[in-house]
């Protein structure tokens, strides 16, 4: 099973790809940007990582928005257990977000990790 885990392409550590002096100094705004995404683009504006990381936040603002308005037009039972799974979805992936800014990594969120709002790298596209 953990080789299933390690082969995914969200387990793939990006952290690597940014500078390592700039990725420790912007951890703590990175993983604050989780609970709200311009908090990193204010205080690092220049750091990749934190871009990053701000980029992933706001992928789950938009999945929190969308599923609301989403709601909104399923009836009750239906809409109120979908509602339920996505706000699981948002809060486990932004929990494991933050935590992963503070440990100076930069992994995927799964399903949505390949979108790019915020441009972070103008030079490189993940596949």
């Amino acid at each position: 099973m953990s080789s299933l885990i390690d082969k995914s392409p969200y387990s793939e550590d990006l952290a690597s790809r940014f500078d390592p002096e700039t990725n420790r100094q912007a951890r703590i705004p990175s993983a604050l940007g989780y609970l709200f995404f311009v908090i990193p683009l204010v205080m690092c504006p220049d750091s990749k990582f934190a871009r990053y990381h701000a980029n992933q936040s706001l992928i789950m603002f938009f999945l929190l928005v969308i599923a609301a308005v989403t709601v909104s037009f399923i009836p009750n039972v239906i809409g109120f257990i979908l509602m339920m799974l996505m706000m699981l979805y948002i809060i486990v992936f932004s929990i494991r977000g933050f935590v992963l800014a503070l440990q100076c990594k930069a992994r995927r969120i799964p399903l949505l990790g390949k979108l790019i709002i915020i441009q972070f790298d103008y030079f490189y596209t993940f596949s």
